[in-house]
């Protein structure tokens, strides 16, 4: 079931200026915005109750009071001043929104990818990066063939040597990025799978993609995260798991953490 703050996220790139900061309200206050009126709102987001009204036609609510509801059913009101109990609520909200983000059928395909690859490049660039170094250290130690590319340049050098049978996985929380774009559109022209991990929807980089598994919006986690958030995390975690299932990769992973103890415990 798509949640209406999972199908404002997908729809955000394709939403005007206007819209755009009705999104970002709804996204970062969906307890408040539940509770207000809609003159208020468009006080709020400097948009026309017009506006508000067209805008609930294009996330499949009939009117701004089935929005409201929505809203309301969804979110949770975050009513204390501590700090480490304003966090765990954030945690909270976000693992509930994050269970609901990528479906199964788009989990199920980039697995069989995964499985089938010769080579896995992963890019990530900026804070994207972290995330592309976490799963390429996980993928490593279960046996798979696979590099992390942070650096542009040699993003495009990698591209340019793909081949069929080569996987590329892509993290990009905007899709929009244009060193990365160039380098994965030239990766898919010789013939790369493109699994793209993203906060947004119908961008460049999605339509380039064979799966996409969604992460949060920045609005969603208050910009407090950094590219290696609790969404990214959580994938990274659930293709890990996957994989640890099959005996033979849990054998291959014991040995490296089996390694790397060792190599730390060696005196010289």
């Amino acid at each position: 079931m798509v949640t209406l703050l999972k199908e404002i996220q997908t729809r955000y790139s394709s939403f005007s200026d206007k819209e755009r900061n009705l999104a970002d309200y709804l996204l970062s206050m969906p307890i408040e915005a539940s509770k207000s009126n809609i003159k208020d709102i468009a006080v709020k987001t400097d948009v026309s109750v017009a506006t508000i009204t067209r805008f609930c036609k294009k996330v499949s609510c009939r009117n701004f009071v089935e929005m409201k509801m929505k809203l309301a059913r969804e979110a949770h009101q975050e009513n204390s001043d501590s700090v480490d109990h304003y966090l765990k609520l954030q945690y909270e909200e976000m693992l509930h929104d994050i269970q609901g983000l990528s479906g199964k059928e788009s989990l199920k395909k980039a697995l069989q990818l995964l499985q089938g690859a010769k080579n896995i490049y992963i890019y990530g660039l900026g804070s994207s990066g972290l995330a592309a170094q976490e799963l390429n250290y996980r993928l490593s130690r279960m046996g798979f063939a696979s590099e992390a590319v942070t650096d542009p340049h040699l993003m495009i050098i990698r591209s340019a040597l793909f081949r069929d049978g080569d996987l590329l996985l892509a993290f990009s929380r905007s899709g929009q990025t244009k060193d990365l774009l160039k380098s994965v559109s030239k990766a898919k022209s010789n013939g790369a799978k493109l699994v793209s991990f993203t906060a947004f929807g119908d961008t460049p980089l999605t339509n380039l993609s064979d799966a996409v598994l969604w992460t949060l919006h920045p609005v969603r986690t208050g910009y407090i995260s950094t590219g290696l958030d609790l969404s990214a995390l959580y994938l990274i975690d659930l293709i890990s798991l996957f994989f640890l299932e099959d005996r033979e990769r849990l054998k291959i992973y014991q040995e490296t953490v089996s390694a790397i103890s060792s190599e730390a415990h060696i005196k010289e």
